[in-house]
């Protein structure tokens, strides 16, 4: 378990319980969160394009959030239960 420290508040420490790291690489399914900045969803899906062709992993969820706003319960739930990982991405 990692500490993350809060640089808004003076003492606060927020413990965030991780999911295990997958043992291997082969077959995963992948989640992007692309945030509407230009080019962001270009460079995440050539990021996906190379971990498909390196490790068989499949794009499975595309996700599009609004720049500096969090995700919407309704796209958590799209990304729960069918990837593996997600990556999220900025452009420009």
């Amino acid at each position: 378990m990692l500490d993350i420290l809060d640089p808004t508040l003076a003492t606060a420490r927020e413990q965030i319980a991780y999911v295990p790291r997958p043992r291997k690489l082969d077959g995963l399914r992948i989640g992007l969160i692309e945030n509407t900045k230009k080019n962001s969803e270009e460079v995440l899906r050539r990021l996906a394009e190379k971990l498909e062709a390196a490790h068989g992993m499949k794009l499975e969820v595309l996700v599009h959030k609004p720049q500096r706003a969090p995700l919407k319960e309704a796209q958590i739930a799209e990304l729960k239960g069918r990837t593996d990982f997600a990556i999220t991405g900025v452009g420009d």
